[in-house]
This record gives structure tokens, sequence and C-alpha cells, in this order.
């Protein structure tokens, strides 16, 4: 596969992951959300991107195409298992959008990515649903020696609430650090998809300050990996 043109990169971080992952075995949980917004982020800094949509519903794979982005659709574990080191060789970055479920296509991801982000809406069914995936993590770990760096970050929350301080005393007592940085429930969020477009290509106060967020999550997500890669 030809190697992707872009622009010169403008640097934000010394390493990158060259295979970043969204996973959560819950629906909903905003993986394709943050695997778009991701993929956009890093194709407007200049790096060549590629965005794998390996979610059986491929919500992603078509809100890339209207963004005008590079974007395989793999739904089979052993195919993506092959292929994305094949990716990671013709693009600076490869983002996984993972399944809605616990399955061989999501241990193939972890198996395959350098860095797995969990994001986790604030409820504590969702709180509750991040066990079984921090323990495909955990076990993905354990094979590769401490591969992937992994961290889970809350999503779509309402600011200073009590749920929200529950939620983050329970997901940093767990086993993968959680983020500082939470990405808030605004409509402009929602309505991206639909407009085909991200928060960093809409206008208005709102988009700009959820990409500002936007931002700030991924950044703080690269200064892990470069701590801990």
């Amino acid at each position: 596969m030809p190697r992707a043109k872009a622009v010169k990169a403008v640097s934000v971080a010394t390493k990158l992951p060259k295979i970043l992952a969204f996973a959560n075995q819950k629906g909903g949980a905003g993986k394709s959300t943050g695997a778009v917004h991701a993929a956009d982020w890093f194709a407007q800094k200049g790096y060549s991107t590629i965005l794998v949509d390996a979610d059986g519903q491929q919500s992603s794979s078509g809100w890339l195409k209207e963004l005008d982005l590079p974007c395989q659709v793999i739904s089979d574990p052993e195919t993506l298992f092959d292929e994305l080191p094949k990716l990671a060789e013709s693009y600076d970055v490869v983002i996984v959008d993972g399944p809605g479920n616990a399955s061989e296509i999501t241990k193939a991801m972890l198996i395959r990515s350098n860095m797995v982000l969990i994001p986790c809406r604030d409820s504590m069914i969702d709180l509750a649903s991040t066990g079984k995936i921090v323990q495909f993590v955990r076990q993905a770990r354990e094979i590769r020696g401490g591969l992937p760096v992994a961290a889970l970050y809350l999503n779509a929350v309402k600011d200073n609430t009590v749920l929200l301080r529950e939620a983050k005393e329970a997901l940093q007592s767990g086993l993968l650090p959680l983020l500082d940085t939470t990405l808030p429930d605004r409509q402009c969020i929602k309505d991206a998809p639909g407009q085909g477009s991200t928060v960093f290509r809409m206008k208005g106060t709102a988009p700009k300050s959820a990409a500002n967020v936007y931002t700030k999550l991924l950044t703080e997500a690269l200064k892990l990996f470069e701590a801990e890669s």
C-alpha cells in the first residue's frame, strides 16, 4: 500500500503510538467519537493517519468518508492481526475503532496496539462494565511485557456533579490510570457525526471549547505513552 501523502507534520510528541486503539466492550461509551476525533486531530497536525473500523456497526468508517480521511473496515480478527503492522509501516499513526463487545477482534487489537484508550461514561453501569476490557488489557500487557500502554478517560460527563466525583474515585482505584482530562457532555460533539464533521472543523465558541478539551486529552495521552513505553 502506498504511503499516504501528508503535509509536514507539526510535532505533538517525541514518540507516537504507531497503533492507537479505542476500546470498551460496552456500546455507546464513545469509542467511535474518540477514534474519529483522534484521527482528524493527528491528520490536522500533518501526520499521515488512517482509521481502521473494527466495529461491526461501521459508524466511524462512514464518518471518515465524509471527512475525506483514509479508512479501512476490518471485521475479522485474523485479518486485523495481520494488517495492523502493515498499515503502521505506511502511516505515521493508525487509529483503531474497536467493537462494542469483548471479542476476538478486541483481543487481536490489544495484541497489536501500542496504546489503548478506554472511554467510559460516569454511570454506575458503565463503570462496572469496564472490568472485562481492563482484564483483557492486563492479560495483553503480561504477554507483551507492558504493552499496550493503556488509560481510561471519562466521556460525555456533566461538570461538577456528585456522580462525576464518584466515578473518578472509582476509576482512580483501578489497575489502569485515569486521565485527568474529562470530555464534557456537549451538543456540538453529539452533532458532529450527523454533520460529517468534527469539533476541530466546526465553527463557534462551543466547538472551539470542545476542540481544546480533545487536544488536552490527546496531549495528556501522548505524554503518558512517552513516559511508559
